[in-house]
């Protein structure tokens, strides 16, 4: 019985120690991850609305809705557009997506920041192979519909990769449905005073 008690705190005070090293590593690493997520967003809200040079969040007088969007000023304090952040449930998981839409609702451009979908299909919604046809497809056609080929869009799928490619017409979708609620409030926006430079691509790590 003494040994099992024994073996009993032994094995207690082994998890209280590992508890504690792991809170501690958390903490160590946790203001480091912060600071990586916030470079990795900065630098795409640049890539998606190039126009912009000052970035000013806008967010929800509801405090449970957080981030509406991100407004984009230009160096002589224009509006450029807004930076829209979407998750559409993919086929494994949220993709996280941002786009950059212009003044005129039209998008700028679109990246994924994350996804989980399946490698070598689903995946490559974050690689030209997918996003170049998308490109190619805002310069040719002025209202393209949103949705894949399949579902009677005018959006290129990936083959074998069907949620995936519908889930990227849906955060599409929802950034677009963005730009419309908030539309009007738009003038009435004015670059910050003071904000950071915009990274360039060789500043985030």
């Amino acid at each position: 019985m003494n040994d099992m008690l024994r073996m009993g705190s032994f094995l207690f005070i082994i998890a209280a120690v590992a508890g504690v090293l792991l809170g501690f590593t958390e903490m160590k690493t946790s203001p480091r991850i912060l600071e990586n997520r916030l470079k990795q967003l900065e630098q795409a809200r640049a890539e998606v609305l190039p126009e912009a040079k000052k970035f000013n969040d806008i967010k929800s007088e509801n405090p449970n809705e957080g981030l509406l969007y991100t407004a984009g000023f230009a160096e002589n304090g224009d509006l450029a557009g807004i930076v829209v952040n979407v998750a559409p449930k993919g086929y494994a998981g949220p993709i996280e997506m941002v786009l950059g839409l212009k003044t005129d609702g039209s998008i700028a451009g679109v990246k994924i920041l994350s996804q989980k979908e399946t490698p070598g299909l689903g995946t490559k919604l974050a690689d030209n192979v997918f996003l170049a046809p998308f490109k190619k497809l805002l310069q040719d056609k002025q209202k393209p519909v949103f949705k894949v080929k399949q579902d009677g869009g005018d959006v290129d799928g990936i083959t074998a990769a069907t949620i995936s490619s519908r889930a990227f017409c849906v955060g599409v979708t929802e950034a677009l449905g963005t730009f419309e609620k908030v539309r009007e409030q738009l003038p009435t926006l004015t670059a910050p005073t003071a904000l950071p430079a915009v990274p360039q691509s060789g500043d985030a790590k």
